[in-house]
Parts: C-alpha cells; sequence; structure tokens
C-alpha cells in the first residue's frame, strides 16, 4: 500500500477520545509518522487502510506486488 496524496496532502482520520476526527497533513509529515509508529493494517475505515499507533488512519492507494511477499504500510 502506499499513501494516497492529494495535491502534496495526505487525508487521515484521527482518534480524539470517543471521537474521529477527518483531516488533511503534508505528505512528509505523514510520511514521518508511518516511519517513526507502529502501523498495522486496519478495516474499521475502508478507505483509510494503513493505521498507525492506533490513533491515525491514512488513505492509502494499492500498489501491484511482484511478488508474494507482504509489504509494508506506507511504503512507497
Amino acid at each position: 500500500m502506499k499513501l494516497k496524496s492529494i495535491n502534496g496532502k495526505v487525508p487521515y482520520i484521527m482518534a480524539a477520545g470517543k471521537d474521529f476526527v477527518r483531516g488533511e497533513m503534508p505528505l512528509e509529515a505523514a510520511k514521518q509518522l508511518c516511519t517513526s509508529g507502529a502501523k498495522t493494517t486496519s478495516d474499521l475505515f475502508p478507505d483509510y487502510p494503513i493505521c498507525v499507533d492506533e490513533k491515525f488512519y491514512f488513505a492509502a492507494i494499492s500498489t501491484k506486488r511482484k511478488s508474494n511477499k507482504d509489504s509494508a504500510p506506507c511504503e512507497d
């Protein structure tokens, strides 16, 4: 999976207590969070499959794999 960037911004959903907040952040900030946080895949929000630290859910696009190996979320 690859982060979905629209005009240099990545859509995200963030857990805020019992609620969720939707927004956009710069691509570089999203990559930094992906690099430093614990990444998993999530089915909680269908269009936001990349989960970081169980707090941020990032929009992603599928990338075709050339092998059967699992790739890490946020991969370029």
